[in-house]
């Protein structure tokens, strides 16, 4: 009989997939799965699961190239329409604007840094398709050799690449701003300035 050590955690369990954090490959990893849609057909169904999860991956990997940080990928298992990939053990974005004992300094930072680093998808023609601050990890430093990163700026780390597509569409780009904007002002009211400092972000790194 598994021991409760070596059952999985749920994460989440979203409209498009489940998240699972089990201990593999020697790491803690995060097990991503899409579920099937019952008001898909079957076929058309399977067909778009395995689209988006190889999709997923690949902009997973290739979003690195360009200085972005995301997830690593681990495996993928097409037929089951899972990715296999790193653990950030970090809090979302939107938890960290929220959190109320933040320095607004640092919040600020934060969004500027958003802005910057979708000026970098979007200059090199990658379109989230998701944007909002429930998907980005905000993840502290990272330790070197067991000394204290020198870096005292905290990572964003963007996830959630399902709904991602390559685009060299102004139009496109636009509504990935749009739909960020409509969720930050919803979530963030509170940050009378932060939706400036994403801009200003993005237009200094556009």
């Amino acid at each position: 009989m598994p021991t409760k050590k070596n059952n999985p955690e749920i994460i989440s369990i979203g409209a498009e997939a489940t998240l699972e954090k089990k201990k593999l490959f020697g790491k803690d990893t995060i097990v991503k799965t899409r579920v099937p849609k019952g008001y898909r057909h079957p076929s058309l169904d399977l067909i778009l699961r395995r689209e988006r999860t190889a999709r997923e991956a690949r902009m997973l990997h290739t979003v690195k190239k360009f200085g972005v940080t995301a997830p690593q990928v681990y495996g993928v298992d097409a037929q089951r329409s899972t990715i296999y990939m790193e653990y950030v053990d970090a809090p979302r974005l939107k938890h960290v604007l929220l959190d109320v004992k933040k320095k607004m300094n640092e919040k600020m930072q934060l969004c500027r840094a958003l802005g910057k680093t979708i000026a970098t998808l979007h200059g090199q023609h990658i379109i989230h398709g998701d944007l909002t601050t429930s998907n980005v990890l905000v993840r502290a430093p990272k330790e070197e050799n067991g000394k204290k990163a020198v870096k005292k700026f905290r990572e964003l780390v963007m996830i959630d690449f399902g709904l991602s597509t390559h685009s060299n569409k102004l139009e496109d780009a636009a509504v990935d701003l749009v739909n960020l904007k409509k969720t930050f002002s919803a979530t963030h009211s509170q940050l009378e300035k932060g939706w400036e400092e994403v801009k200003k972000g993005y237009l200094e790194e556009g």
